[in-house]
């Protein structure tokens, strides 16, 4: 969720052949298809629906349709999604499912203030409609994750692609990012500022930011940092990016491949790289302004990898006003970098910035970030909807219903919208204790509830529990611990411009394409930009991985 109006190859391990899914398995996938009635077809093609399903050749395209509210999702287009995605998927004419916005926003959050307004009823059965919106929202971001493997079991495999072609934020960024294709653009301004509202990064964003390189999940999830499409791609949030003005030729080409290849994620990869272009060689003034290069994503690091909140301001406090002589100073220097008055300035405007946000929500998304490192993506949506349960229960802290009105609403003195920070309570981050984060976020649901936590818990009905069997749990920890010295998990992201734990892995020999000796730094190079397909900005992105490394060698 994020507030509206304020932005308005294949796997590495894994095999690309389609499998026949045996006859029990199409029986299953196609009653589940047809358990749910579906919107009749004429509304999804109405020139009004708020969501359109679209046909282009061998692309069916799922397009959000309330331009004039920079397509903010509600739950009226959750349950329309719901019924394209159950049109779409068992159909054997369509191998790519596009998801996009009509606009200049592909979807700039949810509707939150309808969600707040349902927290705060005194009825209960009308407040756990609140709820109920992030239920029905991660069911459909799982959904996502899971269509590949679905339609293939289905015989009809789909590769999903999410556009960002300007405005991606919340539930946009739900919608797609679970997905193995998201294409940034010179259009894209994305972010999730949900610590602004006093909400925390949601739809299984603290399992993304949390495999993330470095400490840039948590500054992202932590600030809500806005980011262009250049940074997206740089940081893997994006896979691909591609001039705005080449998105329409490049989707003419991927909707007009024949089925025999179209079915082929590899085959649709290749032709969006067709397209593909190193933004860092369109604007090279983006290698001097990004903060996820050099001395700035240094300073990113050595302040956001502190455990608490608490000790990231302390941190940030201590490079703005230049203490040479404190430990993150030290630190810095440490990893060859200089405290310069760039990067005092930088530190200064992030801790403005976080005194700005909820210290509820800081210190809930810090602990939920901690815990998804360890979690699977399932893990990971569970504890989600335990987390969105307990900020709409307003009976333990109104900070969600707070922010979203003094952001969204309007100062009743002047009629115009407010500014400065939101009446937080509590005000200071030490109000926020261990216990009350362990009672009512993140321990057990029932012991919440003995506490005081009124809602409902809502099940997720299509994301599976991990499973209590020997071979469950051995290949739930195994996926888990990654490989390497920084855990790459080969699984996740393959599609993106190389993580620092796939580039660790490398250089320590447990990957592919590692050979039987250490790597040396220009051989390293060239053997994962040959390993990428000589992927756009891989060289920028290795290249600055590796000055940071020799900066920082004893």
């Amino acid at each position: 969720m994020v507030l509206v109006s304020r932005v308005a190859r294949a796997s590495l391990l894994s095999s690309t052949r389609v499998h026949a899914p045996s006859v029990s398995q199409r029986a299953f996938l196609l009653a589940r298809h047809m358990s749910t009635p579906a919107a009749p077809v004429s509304r999804l093609h109405e020139a009004d629906s708020p969501v359109q399903l679209l046909s282009e050749g061998t692309m069916r395209i799922v397009q959000l349709n309330r331009e004039k509210a920079l397509n903010a999702i509600d739950e009226n287009m959750i349950e329309l999604i719901h019924d394209a995605f159950d049109e779409i998927e068992p159909s054997p004419n369509a191998a790519t499912v596009l998801f996009r916005g009509k606009g200049r926003s592909m979807c700039a959050g949810g509707d939150i203030r309808s969600i707040v307004e349902a927290a705060a009823k005194s009825d209960p059965k009308e407040r756990i409609a609140s709820a109920r919106f992030f239920q029905g929202e991660i069911m459909q971001n799982y959904r996502v994750h899971t269509m590949r493997k679905d339609t293939t079991k289905l015989g009809h495999p789909k590769t999903y692609i999410g556009l960002w072609d300007g405005i991606v934020m919340g539930g946009g960024v739900g919608m797609t990012v679970h997905g193995p294709v998201r294409i940034a653009t010179d259009r894209t301004l994305w972010a999730m500022p949900e610590t602004a509202i006093g909400y925390f990064p949601d739809v299984g964003l603290l399992y993304t930011f949390s495999r993330l390189d470095g400490a840039v999940g948590t500054y992202l999830a932590l600030t809500g940092q806005r980011l262009g499409g250049a940074d997206t791609y740089l940081t893997g949030l994006a896979t691909h990016y591609v001039r705005s003005s080449s998105v329409e030729e490049m989707l003419r080409r991927i909707s007009s491949m024949p089925m025999a290849s179209a079915v082929h994620e590899e085959a649709v990869l290749e032709a969006i790289e067709e397209y593909a272009s190193d933004p860092f060689e369109d604007d090279p003034s983006l290698l001097r302004t990004s903060a996820f290069l050099g001395d700035r994503r240094i300073a990113m690091d050595v302040a956001f990898s502190r455990p608490t909140v608490e000790q990231i301001m302390v941190a940030l406090d201590d490079l703005a006003q230049r203490h040479t002589d404190a430990p993150v100073a030290q630190e810095l220097q440490a990893r060859g970098a200089a405290l310069t008055d760039e990067i005092a300035q930088w530190a200064a405007d992030t801790a403005s910035t976080l005194r700005e946000r909820s210290p509820r929500a800081l210190k809930v998304t810090l602990r939920g970030l901690q815990r998804a490192r360890d979690q699977t993506l399932t893990e990971n949506m569970h504890m989600t909807i335990q987390l969105s349960t307990s900020f709409c229960d307003l009976s333990i802290g109104r900070d969600f219903y707070t922010g979203v009105n003094f952001v969204l609403g309007k100062d009743p003195k002047t009629g115009k919208r407010r500014t400065g920070t939101p009446p937080w309570d509590p005000a200071r981050l030490e109000d926020v204790t261990d216990e009350y984060l362990d009672t009512f976020f993140f321990g057990d649901y029932r012991k919440a509830r003995e506490a005081g936590l009124q809602l409902e818990l809502l099940k997720l009905e299509n994301v599976p529990h991990t499973g209590k069997s020997r071979e469950a749990r051995r290949a739930r920890d195994a996926e888990v611990r990654g490989v390497g010295p920084l855990r790459w998990h080969p699984q996740h992201n393959p599609h993106a411009l190389p993580s620092e734990a796939e580039l660790a892995a490398l250089y320590e020999g447990s990957h592919p394409a590692s050979g039987s000796y250490v790597l040396e730094p220009d051989e390293l190079l060239d053997v994962i930009s040959r390993h990428k397909h000589h992927k756009p900005g891989v060289r920028v992105k290795v290249q600055d991985w590796l000055d940071r490394r020799a900066r920082a060698a004893p």
